[in-house]
């Protein structure tokens, strides 16, 4: 399996009170795989770099709230300027890493503009 970020936004009309809206097309939604939620974003590596919202993965799924989004696109951003410390803590090499941070990027830029939160799953 495969971990997926999404944008989401309330709709008390939508079970759980809020939906998926689809993403534009040629957006990747890719997270990385299952075993990344403990391998890499939730790494001491990851959390020493003062991550926290991601190392949330290693338990279960993140829910970031409107309010929070701003703060969890500095956390990407910190995440994004120390990939050789993820990738020699996780193995997995920084293009791949740079690559689903790049789509958290694009999950937060989407729920600004919709007054939205970021899923990650």
């Amino acid at each position: 399996m495969s971990l997926l970020v999404h944008m989401w936004v309330y709709d008390s009309n939508e079970p759980g009170g809020y939906r998926i809206p689809d993403a534009p097309e040629g957006v990747s939604e890719l997270a990385g795989p299952e075993v990344a939620r403990t391998k890499l974003w939730g790494s001491e590596p990851a959390r020493r770099l003062g991550a926290t919202f991601l190392p949330q993965l290693a338990e279960g799924d993140l829910r970031v709230q409107p309010d929070d989004v701003e703060a969890f696109a500095e956390e990407c951003a910190v995440l994004t300027a120390d990939l050789a410390v993820l990738s020699a803590a996780s193995g997995f090499d920084e293009e791949r890493i740079e690559g689903y941070l790049r789509n958290f990027v694009s999950a937060v830029d989407r729920a600004r503009q919709a007054g939205g939160g970021v899923l990650i799953w």
